[in-house]
């Protein structure tokens, strides 16, 4: 059935088997260096080749333990890849050589790069608001910081500018064929690697988008007068089509990018999947999402969307951190086809499908 990376009310990270129910906690004390100590986790992520788990510790304290900590599934060892780093979020590279992370540094928000084998840590943007997306090769970097969107080298050396003129959007996402799409004030655009831009919307949207995995439909949020619409938009054929008209917290493609989950209200307090292939919607059981989630992951669910998987990697299950009726906390996993009862696992805080 698989395998969740998630953050245990004690804040840990923890390797939990849906099948087996057992739970391994990574980078439990023992496994540490001799100067290693235990903190609270404050993110956790699987890398997207699945050599290793990286999760970031902070104990709050001046001078206290601030780690990127990564566990190598190969070797079974533990080690502190970066030191006084307070990273909050982590973006593995899709090939599993670099990591990327977010922390408050001196200058204000700081994202930087460490090489998994060396360690080298390279900063490579400062500033606030500050989102990325790797490249399919892990050698460039679109940034979104500010009102700027760029492209940078892994090793922070080489820019080039798309806009200065960016809109309040999150993430920009990369194309298959190296152009990045980020938004405007007046469209979603999309830049090419000769420097040729065209607009792939048009009219008032959002800038709350989301390109499918193979870069030909974008998912994006339109706003006209009172009414906020999701619309999906064939980039090959020009084709338009209203998923829903109704408010919504985040929205993530598929593995194969065959079917879109939207996270839709389903009364005080309750969210629920609602996931549409094109032709059908169907509406899994509500839940009440946990609040971490909802403080820490959906407000800025593009970035997640690049980096922690919530849809198995088989694209049949999805997962939430949620809580249950007696308000623990719990993961809620759902099965998209099917009538399937929905599976629940506890002492989750965030919750991620880990991948093998």
């Amino acid at each position: 059935m698989g395998r969740l990376l998630v953050v245990d009310p004690a804040q840990r990270a923890v390797l939990c088997d849906l099948d087996s129910g057992e739970r391994a906690v990574l980078g439990d004390e023992s496994d540490l260096p001799p100067a290693g100590v235990w903190a609270p986790t404050r993110t956790a992520v699987w890398s997207p080749a699945g050599q290793w788990a990286a999760w970031a510790v902070d104990s709050g304290e001046v001078d206290g333990v601030q780690e990127v900590r990564i566990f190598d599934r190969g070797a079974g060892s533990t080690r502190v890849l970066a030191s006084a780093v307070p990273a909050f979020y982590l973006s593995p590279s899709p090939c599993g050589r670099y990591l990327s992370h977010l922390s408050a540094g001196p200058l204000g928000l700081e994202m930087a790069v460490s090489e998994i084998a060396s360690g080298e840590l390279r900063v490579i943007e400062r500033g606030q608001p500050l989102f990325w997306s790797w490249s399919s090769d892990a050698s460039r970097i679109a940034v979104h910081v500010g009102d700027r969107a760029s492209v940078t080298s892994v090793g922070g050396d080489a820019v080039l500018v798309l806009t200065e003129d960016a809109g309040a959007f999150q993430s920009p996402w990369w194309m298959p064929d190296g152009s990045v799409v980020f938004a405007s004030d007046r469209a979603i655009v999309c830049q090419g690697p000769d420097s040729s831009a065209r607009p792939i919307t048009a009219g008032p949207q959002a800038g709350r988008f989301a390109l499918d995995p193979e870069g030909r439909r974008l998912a994006f949020v339109e706003i006209v007068g009172d009414v906020t619409s999701l619309i999906v938009r064939d980039l090959l054929t020009g084709e338009r089509d209203v998923v829903l008209a109704e408010s919504m917290a985040a929205f993530f493609w598929s593995p194969e990018g065959r079917r879109l989950a939207v996270l839709g209200l389903a009364g005080p307090g309750l969210m629920q999947w609602i996931v549409s292939d094109g032709e059908r919607v169907k509406r899994l059981d509500p839940f009440r999402p946990s609040t971490r989630w909802l403080r820490e992951v959906l407000p800025f669910f593009e970035q997640y969307a690049q980096s922690h998987a919530v849809w198995s990697a088989d694209g049949a299950q999805l997962v939430a951190p949620a809580l249950a009726a007696d308000g623990s906390p719990e993961a809620v996993v759902q099965t998209v086809d099917g009538d399937a009862p929905d599976r629940r696992v506890p002492d989750a805080t965030l919750a991620w499908w880990a991948v093998d």
